[in-house]
């Protein structure tokens, strides 16, 4: 998964919100669900209004190693779409970061073009 990791300056500790966003993201990978959930909640701790935070919480909360795997499961990701941090993952984005997120989900109504969304 290729992310560009970043916490807001308004974390009250940034060194160790991005260390803990970053070990969420590898346990992600590795599959370590709980581990990541514990992680990604380190992070909202230091910093409430972490988008990847957030977003990395969605995938660990539904099982998703990579972001890719959305894009060849439309039911799952019709499902992870109604998630709450989904919704905070979008409001507390960047331009750049909502352009990713856009992007992914205009990819996955490509590749699932005539799927009923």
């Amino acid at each position: 998964m290729t992310r560009t990791l970043s916490v807001s300056v308004s974390a009250k500790d940034p060194e160790n919100a991005l260390r803990e966003l970053k070990l969420g993201y590898i346990n992600l990978e590795d599959g370590l669900f709980k581990n990541a959930e514990v992680d990604f909640d380190m992070v909202l701790l230091l910093d409430p209004e972490c988008a990847d935070a957030f977003w990395g919480l969605m995938l660990a909360k539904k099982k998703i190693r990579r972001e890719e795997a959305l894009k060849t499961n439309a039911v799952l990701y019709k499902d992870i779409v109604k998630l709450k941090e989904y919704d905070k993952a979008m409001e507390f984005a960047d331009e750049t970061k909502k352009a990713l997120y856009k992007n992914l989900l205009s990819e996955i109504y490509k590749l699932n073009d005539g799927d009923n969304y």
